[in-house]
C-alpha cells in the first residue's frame, strides 16, 4: 500500500469559498504523503466554474495553508513544469483533449437545450429511477451534425461510459480504492454520460480533474468521499486516452456530534473561525491529522515535522470522523505550553496575545508592553486553552482588582480577623517599602525572580504577628482579587512594587477590610 517511489500529490479546491476544515484535511494528508515519501506537492486550483467564483478566495485558499505551514512545491505564482495551475488558464488545453476524445468516438456532441434535460430529470424523478442522460445525441448521423454545426447551434460534449452490462465496463467499474478497499460499481451508478466540456468552451470537472492529473503527473489521488461516484467516469478517461491511472484514496466525511455532515456553514466548518478564534495552527493541524488518521500507538501530540514522518496511507480510516471541540481545546492547551517553552516561539506567541488584549473592552493597553505580555504568558500557561484567555484569567496582570467589589466573594479573608488583616497590610506596605530602593524603581517590574520573594509572607506574618496561614489570602485578595491564581512569589515577581503598593493602599480602605 505504501508507495515504493517518491509521489506526486496535489491539493485542488474551487474557489467558491473559503477553506473549511475538511478542505484543510484534504491539503494535510496530501502534504504528508508527499514529505514523507520525497515527493511534490501541488495546489492547483479549479476555478473552471466561473459563475460561482467567490472573489479573494484564491488568495485567502493560499493564505490559510501558508498559515498552518503546509507549503506547496508547485501551485499559483510559481514557475512549474506544468504551466499555469489555474484552470482557468488551461482552456486551450482542456478543449484540444476533447476535441481528441470526439474523433477517437469516446465522446459525442450533445445538442440538447437545458429545457429537455430538465425535462429529462423531471420524468426520471417522477418515475423514481437515478436522473441520467437518454443518448439522443449519440445517435445523430454525421449529416445531422454537421448541419447543426453549420447554423450554428450551441452544444455540449458529453463522454460515452461504456454500458453498464457490457462485460467491458467491470473493468472500469470495478477499482481498489486505499481506504475503502475494493470498490465495484453496479447498475447506472458511475456510468452517466457526463458533461465534459459545456456550450462555453470551459470545461467541467471531470475532463479538467483527469487531464491535469495526467500531465502534473499525479501518483496519488486523495480526495473526499463524495468523489467516490466519480470515479468510474475518470477510469473511463484515463482508458480512452490511453493513461496510467492513480491511485486513489477518498477520505471520509467530517461529522457533528449530533451525526449531521459537517458543512461551510456550521460554526466548525470555515477555517477562518479558527484562526480568528485564536487557536494556534500546530495544535489545529495536530487535531485535522487525527480526523481520519490512526497512528497507532499512545501518542496524541504531534509537531508537523512528526506527522511528516510518522504518516502513513495504512493509517488512513474508513470511519467518519466526529469534530470535536473538547478535543481540539485540549490539544491547543499541550501546543501552546509547548511553544511557551521555546523561547523561539514565545515572541510570535506574545505578539498574538498582544492583538487580542488590545481587542478586550474598556481594557487600557497603552503601558501593556510585549515583555508585559510574554510574562503573562508565562505566569498563566498552565491555566491557558487560547492566547484570547490570557485577560479572563487574569485581569489582574493588567488592571487593579476594584477592592470594594471584587470579582468573587472574599470568603477566604473574611475568616481572617480584622484586626489581624490590617496588621498584615501594614506589614505588607512597610516591607514593600524597603524593597523599593528608590522611587524610579518602584514602578518597573521586578527583574529578580520569584526567589526574591519566596520567604515574603513569613517575613509579612512576622512584622505582624499573625499566623502565615492568615497572610496568604489576605495578599492573593489585594493583589488579584480572587481566591486562587499563580503562586504568590511568581505574581509578586511580575508586579511592578509601585503596583502592589497602590493595591495595597486600595484595599487598606476598602470595606472588606474593616470587616
Amino acid at each position: 500500500m505504501e508507495p515504493a517511489e517518491p509521489v506526486r500529490v496535489r491539493f485542488a479546491p474551487s474557489p467558491t469559498g473559503m477553506l473549511h476544515l475538511g478542505g484543510l484535511r484534504t491539503a494535510l494528508f496530501n502534504y504528508l504523503l508527499a514529505r514523507k515519501y520525497g515527493g511534490s506537492f501541488i495546489l492547483r486550483i479549479e476555478d473552471t466554474d466561473q459563475k460561482r467564483l467567490v472573489p479573494g478566495a484564491t488568495e485567502s485558499i493560499i493564505r490559510t495553508l501558508e498559515w498552518a505551514g503546509l507549503r506547496f512545491d508547485e501551485g499559483p505564482g510559481m514557475r512549474g513544469p506544468s504551466g499555469s495551475y489555474l484552470q482557468s488558464q488551461r482552456g486551450d488545453l482542456y478543449r484540444a483533449h476533447a476535441k481528441e476524445l470526439l474523433e477517437k468516438g469516446a465522446a459525442y456532441r450533445c445538442f440538447c437545450d437545458s429545457k429537455r434535460l430538465e425535462s429529462l430529470r423531471t420524468e426520471a424523478t417522477l418515475q423514481g429511477r437515478a436522473p441520467m442522460y437518454d443518448r439522443r445525441c449519440a445517435h445523430l448521423s454525421q449529416q445531422q451534425i454537421d448541419e447543426k454545426l453549420r447554423t450554428g447551434e450551441p452544444y455540449t460534449v458529453r463522454l460515452l461510459t461504456p454500458n453498464a452490462a457490457d462485460p467491458a465496463a467491470s473493468d472500469i467499474s470495478g477499482f481498489d480504492d486505499i481506504v475503502h478497499g475494493e470498490m465495484r460499481f453496479r447498475g447506472p451508478a458511475g456510468f452517466d454520460d457526463a458533461v465534459l466540456l459545456k456550450s462555453d468552451g470551459l470545461p467541467t470537472y471531470h475532463l479538467a480533474n483527469v487531464v491535469d492529473d495526467h500531465f502534473m503527473g499525479i501518483t496519488h489521488v486523495l480526495r473526499g468521499e463524495e468523489w467516490l461516484m466519480s470515479t468510474p467516469k475518470h477510469r473511463v478517461l484515463f482508458k480512452a486516452f490511453g493513461w496510467p491511472m492513480p491511485r486513489y484514496a477518498h477520505l471520509p466525511l467530517l461529522m457533528n456530534p449530533d451525526g449531521s455532515k459537517l458543512s461551510k456553514r456550521n460554526r466548525d466548518g470555515p477555517m477562518q473561525n479558527y484562526i480568528d478564534e485564536g487557536y494556534l495552527p500546530s495544535a489545529l493541524v495536530n487535531y485535522v491529522a487525527l480526523l481520519g488518521w490512526h497512528p497507532g500507538g499512545q501518542q496524541e501530540v504531534y509537531s508537523l515535522k512528526e506527522l511528516e514522518c510518522a504518516f502513513t496511507l495504512s493509517g488512513l480510516s474508513r470511519s467518519k470522523s466526529v469534530v470535536s471541540r473538547e478535543r481540539l481545546n485540549w490539544l491547543n492547551r499541550q501546543h501552546l505550553h509547548a511553544e511557551l517553552n521555546d523561547p523561539t516561539r514565545t515572541p510570535a506567541i506574545a505578539t498574538q496575545a498582544l492583538v487580542e488584549l488590545r481587542q478586550t473592552p474598556g481594557l487600557d493597553t497603552v503601558d501593556i508592553s510585549h515583555e508585559t505580555v510574554e510574562r503573562a504568558l508565562q505566569l498563566c500557561r498552565d491555566r491557558l486553552t487560547l492566547t484570547r484567555d490570557l485577560h479572563s484569567a487574569a485581569p489582574y496582570l493588567f488592571s487593579d482588582p476594584d477592592s470594594e467589589e471584587p470579582a468573587v466573594p472574599a470568603a477566604a479573608i473574611n475568616k481572617v480577623p480584622r484586626d489581624s488583616k490590617v496588621s498584615i497590610l501594614l506589614a505588607f506596605q512597610e516591607l514593600l517599602a524597603t524593597e523599593t530602593g528608590s522611587a524610579a524603581d518602584s514602578s518597573r517590574a521586578n527583574s529578580a525572580g520569584p526567589e526574591r520573594w519566596m520567604d515574603f509572607s513569613q517575613r509579612v506574618a512576622l512584622a505582624a504577628k499573625v499566623p502565615t496561614k492568615q497572610v496568604m489570602p489576605v495578599l492573593r485578595h489585594v493583589l488579584t482579587g480572587q481566591p486562587s491564581g499563580p503562586k504568590l512569589p511568581d505574581l509578586m515577581s511580575y508586579l511592578p512594587l509601585a503596583t502592589m503598593q497602590r493595591r495595597a493602599q486600595a484595599a487598606l480602605n476598602s470595606k472588606i477590610m474593616k470587616q
